[in-house]
C-alpha cells in the first residue's frame, strides 16, 4: 500500500517547480559519485527571476514547503557580493536523496531500471532505421540471454535493409542475429510496425510434411507421432493416406497454402496426392495423443481443414484404457503445463474423449497403440496407473 502524501496542490500551480524537480531526478537516474546540487542563478532558475511574477512566493515554496515540510532539499548560502542582489541568488540547494520515491510519486515518473534504460538508448541509436522511429519497441522490450540492448536493437535494424531480398524470415534472423535463425520468430507484427509494406516481400517459409498416399484413396489421416505413422504405413486402414504431423506443425495456418511441401515414402502415388488431398470430398480425420495439447492440435487442425474429425477407431482404444484405469498424471508425462483447449469442434472429441479426460485426469501417448499391440494396455493397466 502506498502511504506517501499526494502531490500539494501548488506543485500543479507551478510548472517551473515540477522542471526543477524532474531535473534532480534526472540527475538521480545517471552514475553519479556526488550528492546532487544545483546552484541558484538566473540561467539554472529563470522563474525566480522573472520578476513580473511573484518571485517572493515562489522562494517561499521551496524555503517553506520543500525545504522545510518535505525536506526535499537542504540549502547553504553563499556570500552576498551585492547590495542589490536576491536573498536567493547563489545558494545551492543540494537533494535529500531519501525523498527520491516521494518526488517520483508527485511527478508520476517511476523508477526505470537500467535495463530498460539500456534499451532506450539503443533505440535512440538506430531510431532512425524505423518508419515509427522505434515506437513499437520502445512499448515492447525484447530480451534474449546473451545479447546485448544494441545487439538486439542493431539486429532488427540491419533486417530492415534485407527486406526484398528473397529471404524468408528465419534466413533474415541467421544473418542479423550471429546466425541465430529463431529470434524473429513470431514477429511479423512487431516488423510490420516498424517497417511497413516492405515486410510483404518475406518468402513464406514451406510446411514439410511426410506422407504416404496410396493410389485412389479416400481418407486422410494425420498422426501426431512418428513411431504410429511408421507402423501404420506397414498395415494401413483401408483407402486412407497418411501424413505424419509431427505435433503442432501441421496445425500451423499454412497448412493447406501453396507453401506446404510435402515428402512422399516409396509407393506413393504423389501426383494423385497432391491433386486432391484438400478437396472436401476425401474424409479428413486426426489422431495423436489423448491429452490436451492432442485436442489441441485436433482444434487447431480443423482452422484449415474444418471437415477433419478425430479418427474414432484409434482413440476408442485409448478411452477404453482410460476408462480401465490407464494413463499417467500431468506431472508423470511433464505435462502440467497444458492447457484445456475446453472445445474442438468435433462432437466425438468434444462429448467424448474431453470430459474423459478431465474425469481422469490422466493422460495417453499415442505410441501404445498401434497395430502390433492394440489391447495390450487395456489388459494391463494396473502397470501403468
Amino acid at each position: 500500500m502506498n502511504t506517501l502524501p499526494p502531490a500539494p496542490v501548488w506543485l500543479a500551480e507551478e510548472p517551473w517547480l515540477q522542471e526543477l524537480l524532474l531535473w534532480f531526478i534526472g540527475k538521480l537516474e545517471k552514475q553519479r559519485s556526488r550528492d546532487v546540487t544545483r546552484l541558484v542563478k538566473q540561467k539554472t532558475v529563470p522563474a525566480l527571476f522573472d520578476f513580473s511574477e511573484d518571485t517572493k512566493y515562489r522562494w517561499e515554496l521551496i524555503e517553506r514547503e520543500l525545504v522545510q515540510r518535505y525536506q526535499v532539499f537542504s540549502i547553504s548560502s553563499a556570500r552576498r557580493s551585492k547590495q542589490s542582489q536576491e536573498p536567493y541568488e547563489n545558494v545551492q540547494l543540494r537533494l535529500n536523496a531519501a525523498t527520491e520515491p516521494l518526488l517520483r510519486h508527485w511527478l508520476n515518473r517511476p523508477r526505470i531500471s537500467p535495463e530498460e534504460q539500456n534499451w532506450q538508448a539503443a533505440i535512440d541509436l538506430y531510431a532512425h532505421h524505423f518508419i515509427d522511429h522505434g515506437a513499437a519497441l520502445r512499448a515492447q522490450r525484447l530480451t534474449l540471454p546473451g545479447y546485448s540492448s544494441v545487439q538486439l536493437v542493431a539486429g532488427i535494424a540491419s533486417a530492415g535493409t534485407l527486406l526484398g531480398q528473397s529471404l524468408t524470415l528465419r534466413e533474415i534472423s541467421a544473418h542479423c542475429f550471429l546466425g541465430n535463425s529463431k529470434v524473429l520468430d513470431n514477429r511479423q507484427e512487431l516488423l510490420t510496425r516498424l517497417f511497413g509494406d516492405s515486410i510483404s516481400s518475406l518468402i513464406e517459409r514451406p510446411l514439410l510434411l511426410t506422407a504416404w498416399a496410396p493410389a485412389g484413396f479416400s481418407k486422410l489421416l494425420f498422426i501426431e507421432n512418428q513411431d504410429t505413422f511408421l507402423h501404420l504405413t506397414e498395415q494401413p486402414p483401408s483407402n486412407s493416406a497418411l501424413v505424419y504431423s509431427g505435433g503442432f506443425r501441421a496445425s500451423a495456418s499454412r497448412l493447406i497454402s501453396s507453401a506446404t511441401r510435402f515428402a512422399f515414402l516409396p509407393g506413393s502415388d504423389a501426383d494423385g496426392f497432391k491433386a486432391s488431398w484438400k478437396q472436401p470430398s476425401i474424409q479428413a480425420f486426426f489422431w495423436g495423443d489423448l491429452d490436451y495439447a492432442g485436442m489441441g492440435i485436433l482444434r487447431a487442425l480443423r482452422l484449415s481443414l474444418p471437415h477433419l474429425l478425430s479418427w474414432q477407431p484409434g482413440y476408442r482404444q485409448m478411452l477404453n484404457a482410460l476408462h480401465e484405469g490407464a494413463g499417467h498424471t500431468p506431472e508423470q508425462g511433464g505435462k502440467g503445463g497444458q492447457i484445456d483447449p475446453i472445445e474442438t469442434g468435433c462432437d466425438y472429441a468434444d462429448q467424448q474423449l474431453l470430459p474423459a479426460l478431465r474425469m481422469a485426469g490422466r493422460f495417453l501417448d499415442q505410441e501404445g497403440f498401434h497395430s502390433r499391440t492394440t489391447g495390450s494396455i487395456a489388459d494391463t493397466p494396473s502397470a501403468l496407473n
